[in-house]
């Protein structure tokens, strides 16, 4: 039988773009280009210029793309570098590499390479923190009744971002400012550094280290401040009360600077395997984190990266990531489709009735079964049908002409409005289909200005075109660009039958929200992967560039309604995520000099603090500022033990997560998190009683027993009557229910304690 060529359709068009030549409709981003060429910078200016796939990179003159490339047996690697690919990182099953453009299609069909995928963007997802998470307990250590303070020390943390001022002073270390914390910078952009090897294997780029280190400034230009920010909050060096959980740990930074905001998966993997790579060699623990989330995706973990990680982590190797921050917006629609009851979804827009750029990405559940799409558009006054699209099975551009009697383009953004639909069979085994309403306005108004016209789309199962093929399916569809900062909204129904072109209504709204918005970032769904939510710590700040206050009404606590999540029942896995919630709004840590903090000093007002030598610190929000804290939090813990698993993280957050009101998810009666907010004291305690070095709960006096003294020393501490005689006591071992509180409930504890071991 001859094998068929599996590289993804829509990733090989997409890396077209820029490459007329090579022929062939080409799908970048949002833009299709037929025999029409499209000139991309490979920059993300606005909301519509949202790259897919990371650019061609030259090497020695060769124009080369960044892949995941699947193989059946590690013999294929030598083939591979025969044919001029440049092998990277090996995993089971694939590597990643860069290709020659030109080599694309013959080493798909070379024997033993399975799939070639093309690496996708992934979004950048971007004080009181040390106190809320009680982080800073665990630094103080003994004066918290710990053994001994953890902050970090022999521990490494790899931050893989951009935005980078590596001279800044929260990396240095502590008792001597001249020398860095940093150990290594890994940068696949610029090769003036070391050779960055792994094995026999060459990465893009090089790696810096030692007295290199202290010549580099910053990973580029003067935008991002997002790499310096993460750190700081991870593995920062306190100053002036600013720092980070970890202050003591080593730093490796690895910078993916292709775009402004975005970073390929090719990129990140290689980061991965690079940082524990390192780790190892110096034989310490490793936690990385990186504050990256796309909506695209199967979002069950069968994505390359997720397999990526699945293959790295494991004891002393725990990996964090931003739960993503789109959790704010209607964003997901799921539900069987059936040849009774297809399977039907509105793309929403703003209020005017204009589709800048809306997009969604819907995945099969099932294996290899290809779905049949159908734009429509409705019309909401009549409750009908007005126009259909032709069934697509695979690819098929729409230009706006075909229904211009409802929509037109928008000259102030171009005169070209569409809509596209492409389905492709990915290395999941699934079948993706990507669909985008572009620069469309509604030609008609109802009285309080909504548009009267809708785009939807009806998802067919395959036995419609497909006679012999299954006339069910399962789908889950995301929406992952919007128009003008807003991301639209998917809704949908399974009450519609159809008599003619007429719509027949089974209830009063044709099309209905769905029960959740499940849009949790498609990476934050591994077993292996620690997911972080975020909260409000702060709901105000010292702006710097306004001499004043900044004040925002919105309770201390409360989740941040950016942050993604997904309830017990929902997407794909079934899983309530992220794993844990951290503080995410409004958080201060460094900034980069070479940002806007400072370049826009005069009318940027999140800087809050510039020492003497002109090093800032700033705020930021999202749950890019959520993963650092609990990737620094981790630390802490694997300096207690370092061979700590994904798994066991997992529990330790489990037992010891902060349930509060907030946490609580009144509608669906579940919890954020799932399991709360990370509290770094209680974790510790935890650990340190897993490992039998436990700090004796309920110990009041530290005497190396727990009895009635105890529980007379706490209620003479909580007695009005103690005064300036009262009594010192262990506060981490008093605190019994682990709330970080100590009240009248931790005595009444410890006098049940007290009585079971009595026999009582």
């Amino acid at each position: 039988m001859k094998k068929r060529s599996v590289v993804s359709f829509i990733a090989l068009l997409s890396l077209m773009v820029g490459f007329a030549q090579l022929g062939g409709n080409v799908l970048f981003g949002q833009q299709t280009v037929g025999s029409e060429s499209v000139k991309s910078t490979g920059k993300a200016t606005d909301s519509m210029d949202v790259p897919l796939y990371a650019p061609i990179r030259v090497i020695n003159g060769v124009e080369m793309a960044d892949v995941f490339i699947g193989i059946e047996s590690g013999a294929v690697v030598s083939s591979l570098k025969k044919q001029g690919v440049v092998v990277n990182c090996e995993f089971d099953g694939f590597v990643t590499a860069q290709i020659p453009v030109e080599l694309m299609s013959k080493v798909s069909h070379m024997p033993g390479v399975t799939d070639i995928e093309i690496s996708r963007m992934m979004k950048l997802a971007s004080d009181s923190t040390l106190s809320i998470t009680r982080a800073g307990k665990v630094l103080n250590g003994s004066n918290c009744g710990l053994p001994q303070s953890y902050d970090g020390n022999g521990v490494v943390i790899g931050i893989i971002d951009n935005g980078f001022d590596y001279q800044h002073v929260a990396f240095k270390r502590s008792d001597d400012p001249t020398q860095s914390r940093i150990v290594r910078v890994y940068d696949p952009q610029d090769s003036t550094g070391h050779e960055a090897r792994l094995g026999e294997n060459v990465l893009p780029g090089s790696v810096f280290m030692g007295a290199q280190i202290d010549t580099l400034t910053h990973d580029y230009g003067s935008h991002s401040a997002h790499g310096t920010h993460v750190t700081g909050l991870a593995a920062g060096t306190h100053i002036s009360g600013y720092g980070g959980m970890a202050p003591k740990a080593e730093i490796v930074m690895c910078v993916c600077r292709n775009l402004n905001v975005y970073l390929p998966e090719t990129e990140v993997a290689n980061c991965i395997k690079y940082i524990y790579s390192y780790a190892d060699s110096v034989g310490k623990p490793c936690v990385i984190s990186v504050s990256v989330s796309t909506a695209f995706g199967p979002h069950d973990g069968s994505d390359r990266l997720s397999q990526v990680i699945a293959q790295t982590t494991g004891p002393g190797h725990i990996f964090v990531i931003a739960a993503g921050n789109t959790g704010n917006r209607y964003a997901y629609a799921y539900g069987p489709s059936t040849m009774e009851k297809p399977l039907n979804m509105q793309l929403g827009f703003q209020t005017e009735g204009y589709y800048r750029n809306v997009m969604f990405d819907t995945w099969i559940r099932t294996l290899r079964v290809r779905p049949v799409v159908q734009y429509h558009i409705f019309d909401t006054s009549t409750k009908r049908i007005v126009w259909k699209s032709e069934l697509i099975t695979m690819y098929k551009k729409i230009d706006a002409s075909q229904f211009s009697q409802y929509f037109e383009p928008d000259a102030t953004v171009g005169q070209e409005g569409y809509l596209t639909a492409l389905l492709s069979l990915t290395s999941a085994k699934k079948y993706e289909v990507q669909l985008t309403a572009y620069n469309l306005k509604s030609k008609a108004y109802n009285g309080d200005q909504t548009s009267r016209y809708k785009i939807g789309v009806t998802v067919y199962p395959p036995k419609i075109s497909y006679p012999n093929q299954t006339d069910s399916i399962y789908i889950d569809s995301w929406v992952v660009q919007g128009s003008l900062g807003s991301y639209g909204g998917i809704v949908y129904t399974d009450d519609i039958t159809e008599s003619g072109d007429t719509v027949t209504i089974a209830n009063e709204g044709y099309y209905r929200w769905p029960d959740d918005n499940c849009c949790i970032g498609t990476y934050a769904v591994h077993d292996s992967i620690i997911s972080a939510g975020s909260y409000v710590a702060r709901n105000s700040y010292y702006s710097w560039a306004l001499e004043s206050m900044q004040y925002d009404n919105i309770a201390i606590g409360s989740i941040y309604s950016a942050s993604s999540y997904q309830v017990q029942g929902y997407g794909p896995t079934g899983k309530a995520l992220p794993t844990v919630m951290a503080p995410g709004y409004n958080v201060v840590s460094s900034v980069s000099r070479y940002s806007q903090y400072n370049t826009g000093i005069g009318g940027f007002p999140y800087m809050v603090m510039r020492n003497d030598e002109g090093f800032l610190w700033g705020i930021m929000s999202g749950t890019s500022m959520a993963a650092p804290t609990v990737a620094g939090i981790i630390a802490q813990w694997l300096q207690i033990n370092p061979r700590l698993t994904p798994g066991e993280i997992k529990n330790v957050i489990a037992e010891t997560a902060i349930k509060d009101m907030f946490t609580q998810n009144q509608h669906n009666g579940v919890r954020f998190g799932p399991n709360g907010k990370i509290d770094a004291l209680a974790g510790a305690c935890y650990i340190l009683a897993q490992m039998g070095d436990s700090l004796l709960q309920g110990d009041v006096n530290d005497d190396g027993q727990v009895n009635i003294t105890d529980a007379v020393m706490l209620i003479t501490y909580l007695s009005e009557e103690g005064g300036l005689n009262e009594p010192v006591i262990n506060s981490a071992q008093s605190d019994m229910n682990q709330d970080g509180l100590i009240n009248i409930t931790d005595a009444l504890l410890l006098i049940t304690h007290i009585s079971l071991d009595d026999g009582n």
